[in-house]
């Protein structure tokens, strides 16, 4: 997976956290166990040089039109928490971690199939971080 931040990002925002845009590629072989729990691509706060998300967003389809994403912030792949966000540590802090689900067609009606290989698209994710 290739990161590429956008020229004129990370950059500082009124609230003194940053704001990321960028191109996030999807993964040369996707993890999809057979449980939502345990599926999906994590990405870390480290990635983007930042100590923490608050927030991790995506509104677009992937860059070929075929697929949609659901993040789920402060989960991980060894045990993601359904839809819900995994609690914050400490309560009211940053997420470190949050995994990517990647979903074929715009209405979500079935997650990408084991080791498909995604790499070949992007999608773009807004990031505010600390």
């Amino acid at each position: 997976m290739a990161n590429r931040i956008l020229a004129g990002y990370v950059a500082p925002n009124d609230t003194g956290k940053y704001d990321i845009l960028v191109d996030h590629d999807g993964p040369a072989s996707y993890n999809n166990t057979g449980t939502f729990n345990t599926s999906g691509e994590q990405i870390n706060a480290s990635d983007f040089g930042l100590g923490g998300f608050e927030d991790v967003g995506c509104d677009m389809l992937s860059s070929d039109g075929v697929n949609v994403v659901e993040i789920v912030l402060g989960a991980t792949i060894a045990g993601a928490t359904s839809m819900q966000p995994a609690p914050q540590n400490p309560p009211g802090g940053v997420f470190t971690t949050a995994v990517i689900h990647w979903f074929t067609g715009v209405t979500r009606s079935a997650e990408v199939a084991n080791t498909v290989n995604l790499s070949t698209k992007y999608i773009r994710l807004r990031i505010i971080g600390v």
